[in-house]
């Protein structure tokens, strides 16, 4: 029953995102604080197609952009769409598939009232493996210099995060909303509170962390915001934590399945190389800026690689990360 009902909750809440959104605590207005002074010009928008429509990405590097697979149309409901890499650029039926050929993304602090394009996609790299704790991230290599690219606008890129940060740790949410006009417009800003359980699949262990939008201790739900990153004070400076994206609604209350980094980053650190031939990644605790994982460094926590094993379970039957504590977590109902 558990497996069937959890199947039910994730189906409803993609398809009420593109359709109606669930019934849930969300934001209607006045979603956070608006980044007037460019602190998080790292924030944009894939723009494809005539009207360059697109979800959010978020500059890791210069040229790599980071966000969730399902923006581009990897279906979690369909195993064909499944990807653990390179391969996921010659997957059919995909935005990707359809659009490769004109496929932008724009700046984050006029959206949407301003489409400015800041760079084009050259390729694409996802580990899309199905409903959580299966994978949703999406890489992408771009070029800041095309021909129909703002050069004048900067961008200062985030590092991901090294270590998963202990309960209770402060945290910001940076998203740059879709065209509801009802929504803040422009980059925004507002406070996480990351209270919530990690767990993951024997295969995925340490990938997720929920998130109750009660109001209370974490704000309503933004919905339209998939992709968007969680950021956190690592060694002084911000670093992505996870993406928003994946959630399940529960008696009017919206569960984030926040997509963790931190057990990804030699997956991405492998495809930086494959596409530029650097070594070396942006990183938070670095007196250089940089750190390279390719000369024989260790990551700071354990690696995870790529399963294209279907999930349909409840979050509860997975366990939880034992690299930190996890007492008095918040868990999504029936954990």
């Amino acid at each position: 029953m558990k497996k069937i009902l959890m199947s039910l909750f994730i189906y409803l809440v993609t398809v009420s995102t593109i359709l109606a959104q669930p019934n849930v605590l969300k934001c209607k207005k006045n979603c956070g604080i608006f980044d007037a002074n460019d602190e998080y010009t790292f924030q944009a928008r894939m723009a494809q197609g005539s009207d360059l429509w697109g979800g959010n990405v978020t500059f890791i590097e210069d040229d790599i952009i980071l966000s969730q697979a399902h923006i581009l149309g990897f279906d979690p409901h369909k195993r064909e769409s499944f990807s653990c890499g390179a391969e996921a650029a010659s997957k059919r039926n995909t935005d990707w598939s359809h659009h490769k050929h004109d496929m932008y993304v724009v700046d984050g602090k006029n959206y949407p009232k301003k489409k400015i394009i800041i760079a084009k996609v050259l390729d694409i790299s996802a580990r899309a493996t199905g409903h959580p704790p299966g994978n949703d991230i999406l890489i992408a290599h771009v070029d800041r210099n095309c021909n129909r690219c703002n050069k004048d606008i900067k961008i200062t890129p985030i590092p991901i995060a090294n270590n998963l940060p202990a309960l209770g740790t402060k945290a910001l949410h940076i998203v740059i909303p879709g065209e509801d006009g009802q929504l803040n417009t422009g980059r925004f800003y507002s406070d996480h509170l990351l209270n919530g359980r990690i767990w993951g699949g024997n295969e995925t262990s340490c990938s997720r962390q929920t998130i109750k939008h009660d109001g209370k201790l974490n704000p309503p739900m933004v919905f339209d915001a998939s992709g968007s990153p969680v950021i956190i004070k690592e060694c002084g400076r911000y670093a992505v934590h996870g993406l928003h994206g994946n959630g399940i609604d529960i008696d009017g209350h919206m569960y984030e399945l926040l997509q963790l980094l931190q057990t990804q980053k030699k997956w991405i650190q492998s495809e930086i190389y494959r596409w530029t031939g650097r070594n070396e990644m942006l990183d938070s605790c670095s007196s250089s800026g940089t750190r390279s994982f390719m000369t024989g460094s260790n990551f700071d926590v354990p690696q995870n690689d790529c399963s294209k094993k279907e999930y349909d379970n409840h979050p509860g039957d997975f366990p939880s990360c034992n690299l930190i504590s996890q007492k008095n977590a918040v868990t999504v109902p029936w954990d």
